[in-house]
């Protein structure tokens, strides 16, 4: 019923405002100190990066904090991927290459908005320097537009307009934008009546006014007409500022006002008008409003064998499936918003080992939790369960279970969310028409009340016809068994083979309605966000996360990994290398916190191991990721020959074979002759062939004390239980190098580097 000229208006995209400190920034100037500037750039959706802002230049400071900030567009659906680059200035207004780069940083929009505070420290990179300093990060929603207007209308002595009855009359708001009338709320009808009182209504002050109570609105009143075009009854014009101190405007039809007796065509009322605060989905992350995902992963048997590559659960070394890639992409965003990390991963569909078929079991095989640690840990599981034998695909498809039990957490949300604020998202994957459609509906009906939403994405080509009945765009859901409607829409169905070539269009599409549903469900529980930190509480914070990267780096000698913090739960941050040189050893888990590993093949986007560290598989205990070490005893590539029953030899020392060589690059050492000068042998013990012994049991000079098996370098040691290299002794309790941590056991990786 939009009159010619006049067009309906979305609602604004929530922008966020970005702010900066640096701090221990190294000094790149001789006479003065470094002067840092920085660059911020957005990755597109044609993965080029595009600018958007940039700070001042901060002369002569190594902890500056920037008064100048960067704004942008926030989507709560998309991977927004930031890049910072930061600069020493020494030639203002010059070219990027006539200044010092000092590093960058590469986050997510969510990981900035989902921290604590809504801020995030990360390292600086720099692949030149080990320590660059630290950017922290803050984003605060920019204020404006999220009030609400909330108004009440009647009318009385409105023109007749129906020759054999009275009017059926509404009205249109509209706003003018850029010199067009655009309109911004319609009215329902009322029938037969020339003095309507209309229900109250809301809308928001940005939508209605951009804000500005003093900005002009229209108002126009017609009749309906079941089977013809509406009558045109009156208009008339007022900003919301005036029609808060005036409640009595007489409705005027311009045509008719040239006849003399003519005064009005009747009177609207406005019987209540009140601004009230709207909180936007910002406001509850930034008050410390949690979003818990759980995960559901179909194993019915119409799947296909996971044996064969046709198969929807095929693991691929190269390439993840279609249930992986939805697991990768949803997590990576809701992950942001989740303080732990932990994620509940059930399963359905499955005949079980005992022989039963189970519709919500526990993927990690753990009765008592089913909790993994991140995407990484959701990816490791479902691996592993398709891989063990432990389970036989099998059916049917049936969701009930599922979201009941998922319900129940919700309960326990929907109890104690005054104080504890959070919010479930249940993501089910699967590739099959459910055969409990009855159950389902009741199931969603009762979770409808519930803070939680349910994302169903179907994977392969089967017939979905049913989810679009479970996602209640058009109708409210209604269960005839219990009579009821559902209170709100909480489901919403992907088709993954019509998104999941794009990344972004999948999480668009998956998540974009998240955040409505979620003010729906707040706004009707009259639950209000939670004050954000206090400057002394966002103190403590940004400390905490520096000592915690301090020790960090302390714990790596290789200092932070390239790219910075992996995201917490252990989710790498999409389409970030490996930890600079590092790779993951075949059949190994990924470096700690840096994604999965399936099929032996490095994470995706991680490419190879570094020379020298390569696989390391059964046969002898080469240290942690330090090259193979198979059966017989062969050393780690660029390492030599082991000495008898001792594995893998130390870094550098080459072959000791039976005869007397000696280590690579100590000169000669005939059989039963004397070891290389201020190496020895293990205390009471023969030296290992070819290596004569040691005098007393005593360390090489300068090598420090072994005290159980002669004199190691300093800070050495090997592997618990085994005998250690020539010169080297054992590690007490198992530990490691020094500054390397544990080592427990054969074979624990440096501390840091991931199993």
């Amino acid at each position: 019923m939009n009159q010619q000229g006049h067009a309906t208006i979305e609602n604004p995209i929530s922008k966020v405002e970005l702010f900066f400190k640096c701090t221990e920034l190294p000094n790149y100037d001789t006479l003065s100190l470094t002067d840092a500037q920085i660059f911020g750039e957005a990755l597109t959706d044609a993965q080029t990066w595009r600018s958007f802002g940039e700070t001042e230049c901060v002369n002569d400071d190594l902890n500056p904090k920037f008064a100048k900030t960067m704004v942008i567009d926030y989507h709560f659906e998309k991977v927004q991927k930031l890049k910072f680059t930061i600069l020493d200035i020494d030639r203002p207004g010059g070219r990027d290459e006539d200044q010092d780069y000092v590093g960058e940083v590469t986050c997510n929009l969510s990981d900035i908005m989902g921290g604590r505070g809504s801020q995030v420290c990360l390292p600086i990179q720099n692949p030149k320097k080990k320590r660059n300093g630290f950017l922290t990060i803050s984003g605060e929603e920019i204020g404006g537009g999220l009030d609400d207007l909330v108004m009440e209308f009647t009318a009385t002595s409105l023109d007749k307009k129906d020759f054999f009855g009275k009017s059926d009359p509404y009205f249109e708001i509209f706003k003018n934008l850029n010199g067009n009338w655009v309109m911004v709320y319609r009215s329902d009808y009322i029938l037969k009546t020339l003095n309507p009182s209309w229900p109250k209504f809301e809308v928001s002050m940005s939508k209605l006014c951009n804000n500005m109570l003093d900005a002009p609105i229209k108002i126009i009143i017609y009749d309906w007409n079941k089977n013809s075009k509406p009558d045109y009854i009156g208009e008339f014009e007022a900003t919301v500022e005036e029609m808060m101190q005036r409640r009595d405007w007489a409705v005027i039809n311009p045509k008719k006002q040239k006849k003399k007796k003519y005064s009005n065509s009747g009177i609207l009322h406005v019987a209540q008008i009140e601004v009230i605060k709207r909180y936007s989905f910002l406001d509850y992350i930034a008050g410390g409003t949690e979003i818990n995902l759980v995960v559901a992963i179909d194993y019915t048997a119409s799947n296909g064998n996971p044996s064969y590559a046709n198969s929807l659960h095929y693991q691929n070394p190269y390439e993840y499936n279609d249930y992986q890639k939805a697991i990768a992409s949803v997590g990576e965003i809701l992950l942001s918003y989740d303080s732990d990390g932990m994620v509940p991963v059930y399963g359905f569909g499955a005949k079980m080992i005992n022989g039963t078929v189970s519709h919500c079991f526990h993927v990690n095989n753990n009765p008592h939790d089913p909790e993994v640690a991140g995407v990484n840990g959701i990816l490791d599981v479902y691996t592993s369960s398709i891989t063990s034998g432990n389970i036989t695909l099998y059916g049917p498809t049936n969701f009930q279970n599922i979201i009941a039990t998922s319900s129940q957490i919700a309960e326990s949300l929907h109890t104690t969310n005054q104080d504890v604020q959070s919010y479930l998202i249940l993501l089910i994957i699967t590739d099959g028409e459910i055969t409990d459609m009855d159950q389902t509906i009741s199931e969603i009906v009762k979770a409808s009340y519930l803070p939680m939403s349910i994302v169903i994405v179907g994977v392969g080509t089967a017939n979905f016809a049913k989810m679009d009945i479970l996602d209640g765009d058009d109708d409210r859901l209604y269960c005839s068994a219990t009579r009821r409607y559902a209170e709100r829409d909480i489901v919403q169905f992907v088709p993954f083979k019509d998104f999941g070539h794009d990344h972004n269009l999948l999480t668009k599409e998956t998540l974009e309605e998240i955040p409505q549903q979620f003010l729906e469900y707040m706004k009707a529980n009259n639950i209000t966000p939670h004050a954000p930190p206090t400057p002394e509480e966002i103190r403590i914070i940004e400390q905490q996360r520096l000592d915690a990267l301090h020790n960090q780096m302390a714990t790596n000698p290789q200092g932070a990994p390239q790219g910075g913090v992996a995201p917490q739960g252990g989710a790498p941050l999409q389409g970030y290398g490996a930890p600079q040189g590092y790779g993951a050893p075949q059949g190994g888990a990924a470096p700690q916190g840096y994604g999965t590993n399936p099929q032996g093949g490095p994470p995706q986007g991680y490419g190879a191991a570094p020379q020298g560290y390569g696989t390391n598989p059964p046969g002898g205990a080469a240290p942690q990721g330090y090259g193979t070490n198979p059966p017989g005893g062969a050393a780690p590539q660029g390492y030599g020959a082991a000495p008898q029953g001792y594995g893998a030899a130390p870094q550098g020392y080459g072959t000791n074979p039976p005869g007397g060589a000696a280590p690579q690059g100590y000169g000669s050492n005939p059989q039963g002759g004397a070891a290389p000068q201020g190496y020895g042998a293990p205390q009471g013990r023969g030296a290992p062939q070819g290596y004569g012994s040691a005098p007393q049991g005593g360390a090489p000079q300068g090598y420090g004390v072994n005290p159980q098996y002669g004199g190691a370098p300093q800070g050495y040691g090997a592997p618990q239980g085994r005998g250690a290299p020539q010169g080297y002794g054992s590690a007490p309790q198992g530990g490691a190098p020094q500054g390397y941590g544990v080592n427990p056991q054969y074979g624990g990786a440096p501390q840091g580097y991931g199993a």
